[in-house]
Order: C-alpha cells, then sequence, then structure tokens
C-alpha cells in the first residue's frame, strides 16, 4: 500500500466530543481534560504521545490527525488489522495553552518565539515524570497516560514527539546503541528525510544525560539515570531526584522490549556546518552560545544582535507540513508498518 502522508496531515484535527475516537483518560494539573485513543484491533502494539515539553507544539498536531485519520479507515489498508494504536496526542494541555500565543501560528516568527514561549523546568517536565515506586509523586498528566499505557501493554514500539528550537536538520533518537541494529531503519529514515529537502542534525553530546551519538542524525534516547548523573556532577543532588522514568523507559518496563524513538524536529533551521569543520553541529552550537546575549538584548527593544544571528547563520522557519511528515514517516517506519517507498 501507499499512504499519502499530505492528505493525512490535512485533516481536520481530532478532538473530545461526541462521536471522537478519543476519550478523556484523566485530568492535567490545571484540570484540564487530557484525551487518549484505541484504534486497530491488530498483533503489532504501538504506543504514541506527544506534547510533553509545552513549547513543542507539532507533536501534538501530527497525532490529533493521525487519529483523524485511522479513525476515518479511508485509505488505511489493513494497518488496523496489523496493528493496536494506544495515541495520547496532547500530555500536556497546560503547557500547550500557555504558549498560544505564538505556538498556535503554523509558522511562528522567530521574534514571537522568543517572546511568548514557556516550558517546564528540569524535573518537572512531562517526559522524565512517569511514575516509579519509591519516586517522587508523579504529575496527574503522567498517571493518566501510564494508566492508559498499563491497560493496553506491553508494546513493540514506542514514540514520543518532540522538536527542538534550533537544529540543523533532523534529529532521531532510538533506544537502541548499536548501528548495526537499526541500519535499515537509519538509512530509510534518513532517505525520506532528504526528500523533504531537510538534512540530518549532526551533534556529538558524548554521553551526556544518556545521548550518544550512533551516526549523523541519529542518537540514543536519554534516561533518568543519567539525567539524575548529571545533576549530581553539578552538585544539585535535590535537582537529580527529580527525575522519573521517561515514556521511553516506562513503556520498556511493561515488557516486550520495544523500540522506542524519538523525534526532534527543529522549529527554526540553522544553516549546516560546512563538511570542512571538524566540530559537529559547529553552527548550531554557536547559535545556541550567541541566543542568551541576543535574546536579553532583544528583550530590552535592541534587535541588532539577533538580525546578525539570523544573518550569519540563515535561521528560517521549519515549514510545519514537513515537520508533521518526518514525525509520521519515524511512526510506521520504526514500527515497520511500512517501508519508505511507500510513504507519499
Amino acid at each position: 500500500m501507499r499512504i499519502d502522508l499530505d492528505e493525512v496531515c490535512s485533516l481536520p484535527p481530532a478532538s473530545l466530543g461526541e462521536n471522537s475516537p478519543l476519550r478523556e483518560i484523566g485530568r492535567s494539573r490545571e484540570g484540564r481534560p487530557l484525551p487518549g485513543a484505541t484504534l486497530g484491533d491488530g498483533p503489532l502494539r504501538i504506543s504514541l504521545i506527544a506534547g510533553a515539553h509545552a513549547d513543542e507544539p507539532v507533536g501534538p498536531r501530527t497525532l490529533e490527525r493521525l487519529i483523524t485519520w485511522l479513525a476515518a479507515g479511508t485509505g488505511t489498508g489493513d494497518l488496523l488489522n496489523e496493528a493496536t494504536f494506544t495515541i495520547c496526542p496532547g500530555i500536556n494541555p497546560d503547557g500547550r495553552e500557555r504558549n498560544s500565543a505564538w505556538a498556535n501560528d503554523p509558522s511562528p516568527p522567530l521574534e514571537s518565539y522568543l517572546l511568548h514561549h514557556a516550558r517546564e523546568l528540569p524535573g518537572d517536565d512531562i517526559e522524565f515524570g512517569f511514575p516509579r515506586e519509591n519516586g517522587r509523586p508523579a504529575r496527574p498528566e503522567n498517571i493518566a497516560v501510564a494508566n492508559l499505557l498499563r491497560e493496553n501493554g506491553p508494546f513493540d514500539f514506542h514514540a514520543s514527539l518532540h522538536g527542538m528550537a534550533f537544529a540543523e536538520g533532523a534529529w532521531y533518537l532510538l533506544n537502541r546503541r548499536e548501528p548495526a541494529d537499526t541500519s535499515g531503519l537509519r538509512e530509510g529514515l534518513s532517505s525520506f528525510t532528504a526528500s523533504l529537502g531537510m538534512g540530518l542534525h549532526d551533534w556529538d553530546r558524548k554521553g551526556e544525560k544518556g545521548f550518544f551519538r550512533i551516526a549523523p542524525g541519529f542518537c540514543t534516547t536519554p534516561t533518568s539515570t543519567a539525567m539524575k548523573q548529571h545533576f549530581e556532577n553539578l552538585s544539585e543532588p535535590r535537582e537529580a531526584e527529580k527525575f522519573l522514568p521517561s515514556s521511553m523507559e516506562f513503556v520498556s518496563s511493561l515488557g516486550d522490549a520495544p523500540l522506542c524513538m524519538v523525534s526532534e524536529i527543529p522549529l527554526f533551521l540553522v544553516a549546516p556546518t560546512p563538511a570542512a569543520n571538524p566540530i559537529r553541529g559547529a553552527h548550531f552550537i554557536d547559535v545556541m552560545k550567541r541566543l542568551p546575549e541576543a535574546c536579553s538584548s532583544f528583550e530590552d527593544g535592541r534587535q541588532e544582535q539577533l538580525e546578525a544571528i539570523k544573518d550569519d547563520f540563515g535561521l528560517t522557519p521549519v515549514n510545519e507540513l514537513a515537520a508533521m511528515k518526518l514525525q509520521l514517516a519515524m511512526i510506521f517506519l520504526g514500527s515497520g508498518l511500512l517501508k519508505v517507498e511507500e510513504l507519499g
């Protein structure tokens, strides 16, 4: 079969309501409803979540449209007989609301993002907040999602859709460190990413927080243990204790050793670092070094430094349709449901 990803992305987003495939699975810290859906009855078990970090708006929109497409059953072929999808499209509705001033724009100006974006502090973000015995109390969002995952698990594949503010291309995280284990998947996803005119983000964090480089554009998923160790090394034990398991770790704890993936698709694309530069991701690193001072000046009404960064590194907003298609491609290729030539 062949799937038209443009068609999937053009569908209206699923939302809670009468005759909706979504149901309320709980309430957020501030009392907003948390939606979840289970679709299909096939043997391949897939769990998908999005929106854990408040300032990463594309993932929820991707999953809301995927739910609409799956529920309609038009053009889905045998997917619903091959797989059972457990989907939580927006697991941080409070954060989504706080970012609505800029994130509702499918192509937000950089200035709007810098002025209005909001994000939970380390140790309080929902990605690293899933329940653990003898851990700190989990947020209600994590408890609700964990209950649904327990109900439908174990899983064969799990994806958590994320994003980056700035990157030199798409960055994909996997819970498989050996390159040979994922060579075919990485080749297919790299090919599809290139077909949309986007490169791969190549950043070697050398194991910091559990990020180990696998290949250009691919890295291991971080772990709560590595996060905890990072803050202990900084002599911040109170911060270290705040980290609970990630969604990847929680789903893995349910059994069957699932492949877990994270999409990190940028909001703003940084011009790629020249191949002759020995530092991987040098342009990205320079942008992140210069941004704090530029943002401070911008907030004081001076825009020169910000404009200089935009000019020096060719900052451009990423097309939302392309970002959504990359996330869908990761889901379909990572789960093994489709091959790259079946993605339109």
